[in-house]
């Protein structure tokens, strides 16, 4: 009986002993490093050579590709069909025809003496009128065609085959799949903190800023830069977020920001001091998604607890230190 007395007190002075331990928590010791302040825009994703068909002239649309299709540069993409523009260009064709042959039978009369001088002049000057006339009929009939003016791909089509269209109306895209950027428009505040060939993160891939601009849009009065990125599976008009790198900090206190408790009025962190965690505030720099600076309040190699919202100042802890 006596035997089983002291074994229970035995076992519970071993309880006891682990209790006041402390409980175990993650924690790191805080040491100065570098730190590269980082901001996320919206960027859209554009073939950098993208050519929407504007219409030029009034009429039926009619196409001669598909989306998706392969273009090769001087196709025809489509056309728009209009009676009125073809007779045009076919009186012009055949008037031009005509009074080229009399003009060339009055060179020929002029020569013997058969026809005057005056007659002559004439049959030029109405060679040279129609000349005029066939090349504003050649003109008109350019306009109703659509020429891929390099080699490219079908984009959307907007408008059906068809439709009656005026002047002016987009009816689709051409692009250049080759040559893909993203681009990003960025507030004016940051035209000091932009570098030229800073890193830049895209859809988990790393590139380069290719420059910074020195104008503003004038439609959206930011700064818009273009990133050209290769071997992406974005698509073409997608939106997708975009990490520019800005400015780079040295010999400074970054610490998670699951490691800091915001409240109303203050920002605290748990320092550990002795084994019993220290409520201690904290004055904070810039921060991004994950990190934060602190500018006071932490002494490098003091050990900072990573979870200040289940444990509390007066606690005892055993630190597990991560690796972050």
């Amino acid at each position: 009986m006596w035997f089983l007395l002291l074994l229970f007190l035995s076992l519970s002075g071993c309880d006891n002993s682990t209790k006041n331990k402390g409980k175990l928590a993650q924690a790191i010791c805080v040491q100065p490093q570098k730190y590269t302040e980082k901001s996320i825009f919206y960027g859209a994703v554009q073939a950098l050579k993208n050519t929407p068909l504007v219409v030029q002239a009034d009429g039926v649309l009619i196409w001669t590709t598909q989306p998706g299709n392969k273009i090769t540069k001087s196709s025809i993409i489509a056309k728009i069909d209009n009676p009125q523009t073809q007779k045009v260009y076919e009186l012009a064709v055949n008037a031009e025809a005509i009074t080229n042959q009399q003009y060339k039978r009055s060179v020929s009369l002029a020569k013997s003496s058969a026809t005057s001088q005056q007659q002559l002049q004439e049959r030029e000057n109405a060679w040279i009128i129609s000349q005029q006339d066939l090349a504003k009929a050649e003109t008109d009939q350019k306009k109703s065609l659509f020429i891929a003016a390099f080699d490219g791909i079908m984009g959307p089509q907007l408008i059906h085959e068809g439709t009656h269209v005026k002047t002016g109306e987009i009816v689709g895209y051409f692009f250049n799949p080759s040559d893909i950027v993203v681009e990003v428009q960025i507030p004016a505040d940051f035209k000091e903190s932009l570098k030229e060939n800073g890193t830049v993160i895209i859809n988990n891939k790393t590139y380069t800023l290719p420059n910074v601009p020195r104008i503003l849009n004038p439609a959206t009065h930011m700064l818009t830069v273009h990133i050209p990125i290769q071997d992406s599976t974005l698509l073409i008009g997608e939106v997708t977020d975009v990490e520019i790198h800005l400015k780079e900090w040295t010999d400074i206190i970054v610490l998670p920001l699951g490691a800091i408790k915001f409240e109303d009025e203050s920002t605290s962190v748990l320092v550990l001091q002795k084994g019993i965690l220290e409520k201690r505030d904290v004055t904070l720099g810039i921060k991004d998604a994950k990190q934060a600076v602190i500018t006071k309040g932490i002494e490098p190699g003091e050990i900072i607890c990573l979870d200040p919202h289940h444990f509390y100042e007066g606690e005892k802890i055993i630190p597990s230190y991560a690796e972050l």
